[in-house]
Order: C-alpha cells, then sequence, then structure tokens
C-alpha cells in the first residue's frame, strides 16, 4: 500500500475516532441533551398557555355561574316567604320538633356547644320548629330573612373551636361577616378607619368614638367574638359611655368546665359605669363541668332608666318576669318580653313583636336582643389530663395533631405507625439532625431515604423525585429510580454525563469514573488523544507524500 493511500486511512480513522464520540454516550450527549430540553421547553410553554386560557375560560364561566345561581336563591328565597301559609310549609329543615308555644319558646340555633348575641332578626312566617339551622355555617339557611349583629363563638363536631360575626345577612346571603378558626384574629371592615383616624383622635382629645365594630378570636380552648355599630366615650373610665346595636358571643374550655355566653343590647348609656338608660338588652350564660348538672343564668329588659325597669308595654316588662305576653292589639299584633326557654340550653329574647298572629302562626316576627348559650363538660379522663400526643388537639399549632403529627412519633415519621407514642406529652417537633438529614437511614424507621417520603438531603424534592434516587441522576427517567437508596444526596456531577460521584456513592453505574463512558467504561479523554494522534499521523504522511519527488 502507498504512502499516501496509507496517510488518507490514517486521516479517515482519525476523523471517524472523533466524530464517534459523541454517539459512544448513548444518547447522553449535549447535543441531544440540548435537543431534548429545547423540545421539553416548547412543550411546557404550550401547556402553560393552554392552561391559561382553560383557567381564565373557566373562571369567567365559574363567576357567571355563581351569580346567577345567587340570584336563583334570592328570587327563590322571597318567593318561599310569600308562599309560607303554615309553620311546617316554612322552608326550615322539617325533621325538628315543633315548639307547643312558639311565641314564648325562642329557638336555639343549632344544637352544638355556643355562645351567641344578635342585636335585631326579621322572620317572615317564623317557623314554629325547635332547634333553628345555625346560620353561621357555610350553606346552612335558619329561615330568617334578616339578621343585624350576630355574634357567635362555637365548638365545632370535631372539638375545635370557631368564631363568626354576621355584621348583616338578607334572604340567606351573608352581605358582611368576619370568621375566624383556632389561631386566628380578625377584624371588620372599618378597622383602618379605627386604627387610622378614631384612636388618634381618642388619644388626643379624649372623645372616644367606635364605629362598626367586629372583633372575632379564636384559640384551641375557645372564642370571643365582639360586635357593636357605635360606641363613644367621654371622660375616661368614669365619664360618660354610650352604645348602640352591640352583641357578644362567648365559649370557654379549662380541664374540667366549658362555659358559653351570648348577650345583646339596642341600647346603652352609662355614666362612671352605671346605667343611665338601656333598650332592649339579654343575656344567656351556660356551664357545664365533669360530674356535674348544667347551670343557665339568663335575664333581659326591654327599658331601664336609672336602674329601674319602665313597665311598657306590660307590668312584666318592667322585672323582667320571663314569657310576659301583651295580647290587647291580637290579632294584628302580639308583644312578647323576656321570652325564655331552658333545657339543657338557654335562650333569651328580649322583645319580640309577631304580625297577624293566629293560632300560633304570625306573618312576621320582629326580635330585639337575642341572647343563647349551650355548654357541654368536657370528657371524663378517668385520671390526669390525656397527654398531647392523646387529646385530639393540636397543641403546637401545626395543622395536624395527635397520630398525624411528626412530634408524636418516635423518629418524626407521621407515616410510619410503629413509630407514633400515645403517651408522649409534647407535640413539639424534634429539632432536624444537622447535615440536613443525609448519610444513612438510621433516623428515617425502617424505610430506605429513597422510599421514606420525607426530603432527606433537603432540595426541595424527595424519593423518586430527587435526583439522588436516580442511578443515573435523571429524576425524569422513571427507569432508573432507586427504592432502595438509602441516601437521597446529589452527586457532584450527577446528570447528563451520567451520575458521577466518585466510588463511595450507591454502587452500580454511579461508581463509574466522570472520565468513562456509561456503561462501557471506556476513557473518553484517552480515546480522544488516541484519535488525534491517528489523524496527525495521516496528516504527516500525506504531507511527506506530497514532499516526495514523483
Amino acid at each position: 500500500m502507498s504512502v499516501r493511500k496509507l496517510g488518507l486511512l490514517a486521516f479517515v480513522i482519525g476523523a471517524a475516532v472523533i466524530w464517534a464520540l459523541p454517539a459512544a454516550t448513548l444518547g447522553q450527549g449535549g447535543e441531544r441533551k440540548r435537543a431534548d430540553d429545547v423540545l421539553r421547553e416548547a412543550t411546557q410553554r404550550l401547556g402553560a398557555s393552554v392552561q391559561q386560557t382553560v383557567e381564565q375560560t373557566t373562571g369567567a364561566v365559574r363567576q357567571t355561574t355563581r351569580r346567577s345561581a345567587e340570584n336563583v336563591r334570592s328570587t327563590t328565597k322571597k318567593v318561599q316567604g310569600n308562599l309560607k301559609t303554615t309553620a311546617g310549609q316554612s322552608g326550615k329543615q322539617q325533621t325538628r320538633a315543633p315548639a307547643a308555644d312558639p311565641q314564648v319558646q325562642p329557638p336555639l340555633r343549632g344544637d352544638n356547644p355556643h355562645g351567641q348575641g344578635t342585636v335585631g332578626v326579621v322572620d317572615v312566617m317564623p317557623s314554629a320548629e325547635r332547634p333553628f339551622p345555625d346560620s353561621t355555617d357555610e350553606g346552612a339557611d335558619s329561615g330568617e330573612e334578616t339578621i343585624v349583629g350576630r355574634s357567635r363563638g362555637e365548638q365545632q363536631a370535631d372539638g375545635s373551636y370557631r368564631g363568626h360575626i354576621t355584621i348583616l345577612e338578607l334572604f340567606g346571603s351573608e352581605v358582611a361577616g368576619v370568621n375566624t378558626v383556632e389561631g386566628e384574629a380578625k377584624d371588620g371592615p372599618l378597622q383602618p378607619l379605627q386604627e387610622g383616624v378614631l384612636d388618634p383622635l381618642c388619644t388626643g382629645s379624649g372623645v372616644c368614638l367606635q364605629v362598626l365594630t367586629a372583633k372575632s378570636s379564636s384559640t384551641s380552648t375557645g372564642s370571643s367574638n365582639d360586635f357593636a355599630v357605635t360606641r363613644a366615650a367621654v371622660g375616661g373610665p368614669g365619664g360618660l359611655t354610650v352604645g348602640a346595636a352591640e352583641s357578644n358571643g362567648t365559649i370557654t374550655e379549662d380541664a374540667n368546665c366549658q362555659t358559653s355566653t351570648g348577650s345583646s343590647r339596642a341600647a346603652d348609656v352609662r355614666a362612671s359605669g352605671n346605667v343611665v338608660a338601656s333598650a332592649a338588652s339579654s343575656s344567656s350564660t351556660s356551664k357545664a363541668c365533669r360530674g356535674q348538672a348544667e347551670q343557665t343564668t339568663q335575664e333581659s329588659s326591654v327599658i331601664n332608666l336609672g336602674g329601674t325597669g319602665v313597665p311598657l308595654p306590660d307590668p312584666g316588662c318592667a322585672n323582667g318576669t320571663p314569657d310576659t305576653r301583651f295580647s290587647p292589639l291580637s290579632p294584628l299584633a302580639v308583644i312578647v318580653c323576656n321570652a325564655d326557654e331552658q333545657g339543657g340550653s338557654g335562650t333569651r329574647q328580649a322583645l319580640d313583636v309577631f304580625v297577624l298572629s293566629a293560632g300560633g302562626t304570625s306573618l312576621a316576627q320582629d326580635s330585639t336582643a337575642q341572647a343563647e348559650s349551650k355548654a357541654v363538660a368536657p370528657p371524663e379522663t378517668g385520671g390526669p389530663a390525656a397527654p398531647q400526643c392523646s387529646d385530639g388537639v393540636d397543641k403546637d399549632g401545626d395543622g395536624v395533631a395527635d397520630a398525624a403529627d411528626p412530634g408524636c412519633h418516635t423518629d418524626g415519621n407521621a407515616n410510619n405507625p410503629a413509630s407514633f407514642n400515645p403517651n408522649d406529652n409534647s407535640e413539639a417537633n424534634a429539632a432536624a439532625p444537622p447535615g440536613g438529614g443525609g448519610g444513612g437511614g438510621d433516623d428515617d424507621g425502617d424505610k430506605p431515604q429513597c422510599s421514606d417520603g420525607r426530603d432527606n438531603d433537603g432540595d426541595g424534592v424527595a424519593d423518586e423525585r430527587d435526583p439522588g434516587c436516580h442511578t443515573d441522576g435523571n429524576a425524569d427517567n422513571a427507569a432508573s429510580f432507586d427504592p432502595d437508596d438509602d441516601d437521597e444526596r446529589n452527586d457532584d456531577g450527577g446528570g447528563a454525563g451520567g451520575a458521577g460521584g466518585g466510588g463511595d456513592g450507591d454502587g452500580g453505574a454511579r461508581d463509574l469514573d466522570r472520565s468513562s463512558l456509561p456503561f462501557t467504561g471506556t476513557d473518553v479523554i484517552g480515546l480522544a488523544l488516541a484519535g488525534l494522534l491517528v489523524l496527525a499521523g495521516g496528516l504527516v504522511l500525506r504531507r511527506r507524500e506530497d514532499l516526495l519527488p514523483r
């Protein structure tokens, strides 16, 4: 073979070796990866654009549907109010027991533990059934057409506490209100005006004014709720105070007892703490303790001047006599003062006016200053208070309790039933070990780090979503996921080049040298140098051939 042919052959071999290097990486090279990345980015952008369009369209449809539903509900409610002809047709729940004399048996609203006060209510064709649904529950409708200033603190079915203030409700739809759950404290819509204008005025002039106060706060042991249309004070604690349209609803619990209180007042004027004049006020308090009968105390008044009741419209209205009925104007109107109902709970209403009342039914009821309360004793424990990990209460405020709280597990893993310790008296989560949880699985129960559902290396992903749990370092490759890997830490060279990491990692493909081709162990640098040498040799031979005489 001639020198020219040898040189040409060496040139071809060298070029082929260098050209084959990217292909030798079995699809892991930069060109293919860059193409995959471009394709993936384009797909993601297209998907995001489609999703945004769908969300905008869905939002518009949902908003239109909600407005239509509200209009239908309002219209339906008005029609129902016009069509009611008997208490059984009132549209309120039909499974409750009817009251024998609904005018002097005011309804409890909801049968759960609560304290509630309401400034005023208008009810068209009031139902005789008891109890009423709790109007502050989402989706519930007490059947009362207008509610003003209702404050309620309650314990829910799961044992947690909740507070709610209805500033105004019309035809079953709340116009304005405040709601709190455990750990929350909220104010009404005019609180910025109060803090920015009225409070500084009070500090500077001594004339203090509150407008549309609505304060609600709830904790793991109770809820407190306070409402007032207006309050004014002049002259400090010993001066003159005036309140209009006020209500309060609270409920509290300690280790042995639960106490709930509801109160309301239409108007109240005091000087140095003493009553100057008041109109339509009521209160109800219930207390239930372990091993004791529930205690309920209630009182109300219609008109009070200087601490003395005014006998209008009936003498019984002056001294708080329960269930005082004034009916000379019947059937045009019946007035009831101090309507009172007790028995496991208490309801008290200062003043009720029933319009066109006959045969136990009325066209409408106008009620002023309602109060009600119900308490249930904490359950018996048979000894000291239950440990925090067995009391059903979220004591550390992380949103979970008992078996669902990592702080109640010896390994900090809420998904491991075997590690739950019901006798632990602290739900606080143990501090994470130094180093982000890497290096071994002794603190993760019986599961490897790549199967325990936890982000052990602190990179924001866990298990199959963590590149450190894939033999090739590629979290998008489901085939490379190793659930038995007990180290989520990512190797320094992980990614497109084949999961580098030195020789003391997880073994297998991850033990390959960074300079080796995947699966073969071939030295990339050595192969590249060899190709360059062959190429250089071919060029030299060709050059030499050109120099030789022909």
